[in-house]
């Protein structure tokens, strides 16, 4: 095919000449007549013109559906200027708005009739530019905000998951206490939390099964809860239990599943309090139950603060 020197491709229902011409090296003679062509690309009139200087070149192109318009305005001069063997100086073509005329006449009234090509050219890269701006206005915003952008998403993350995992919990609170202060925690603890702020407690006198083991049932009680809290009076070093629930508790706090440790401390002084609570006072919160009467509503408001996500006083513990 590098030795082909004539090509006849009329009535082909082509809409484009096929750009892998341009490797025929020889071609001084292509007939495209009748096809349904409406521009010559600018690859392929280049092609024709080197093909012309080269040894001659003659190209048909009546009969075919030529557009007259600002996208082929390029072509309209190429056909009134090039050297290459036309078989017309006018081609039929039809203008933007339906009318039918040809090439030779578009040429001839270009300011008139491709007058709003420049128009529209300059509203394109207006158009362009100031989406250009617009885009970079944006991102320069969005950059200069983006640690509170992505603050604020992880915010919204943080607190999509923390609802789901609400969701599957059992319980509230979870109560480790000993001795007789399960009165106290029946008679007002429990109504306070339960009744009044819409709590559900894990209290093993009243919510454990007999037959069960103790400690799986524990276990498994702590980690279906959103808090624990430690109730530390005199008796509580009696307890058998706490050392496994206080390790309990450290395990679901580093795993995320448990979201406060509370330790209230009733008719006992802070330094009377077990020495293994040392390893949490960092992470665990403090509220001493007063004796007065008259301090008994701050205590209530810093512990139902701590149970309802609000803010509470330093929870770092010194002793």
């Amino acid at each position: 095919m590098l030795n082909l020197s004539s090509l006849y491709l009329r009535r082909n229902l082509l809409q484009d000449i096929p750009v892998q011409l341009v490797d025929q090296t020889k071609i001084k003679v292509l007939d495209l007549r009748y096809n349904i062509l409406t521009s010559v690309s600018s690859t392929i009139r280049n092609w024709a013109d080197q093909m012309q200087e080269r040894h001659g070149m003659s190209l048909f192109l009546d009969g075919n559906a030529f557009m007259c318009n600002c996208d082929n305005l390029d072509f309209v001069r190429w056909i009134k200027t090039t050297k290459v063997d036309l078989d017309s100086q006018s081609y039929k073509c039809q203008l933007s708005n339906g009318t039918v005329t040809d090439t030779l006449t578009a040429y001839n009234s270009l300011s008139n009739l491709f007058a709003d090509c420049k128009s529209n050219m300059w509203l394109t890269f207006a158009s362009t530019l100031l989406s250009t701006c617009v885009t970079i206005s944006l991102l320069l915003v969005l950059y200069s905000k983006r640690w509170k952008i992505a603050f604020s998403i992880y915010r919204v993350i943080q607190r999509t998951i923390e609802k789901k995992i609400r969701k599957t919990y059992q319980y509230d609170v979870y109560m480790s206490y000993e001795g007789e202060v399960v009165v106290w925690i029946k008679n007002v603890l429990a109504p306070k939390l339960e009744t009044e702020w819409g709590l559900t407690m894990c209290i093993k006198d009243r919510d454990f099964l007999i037959g069960e083991s103790l400690l799986d049932t524990e276990a498994e009680c702590i980690q279906n809860s959103r808090f624990i809290i430690f109730l530390i009076t005199p008796d509580f070093k009696s307890s058998h239990d706490f050392l496994f629930e206080l390790d309990r508790a450290k395990y679901e706090r580093v795993t995320k599943q448990l979201e406060k440790i509370i330790v209230i401390s009733k008719d006992i002084r802070i330094t009377d309090i077990p020495y293994e609570f040392s390893y949490i006072w960092n992470y665990a919160y403090l509220v001493q139950w007063p004796k007065d009467l008259e301090d008994l509503d701050d205590a209530w408001r810093k512990l139902k603060m701590l149970l309802t996500n609000g803010s509470a006083a330093n929870k770092k513990v010194t002793l």
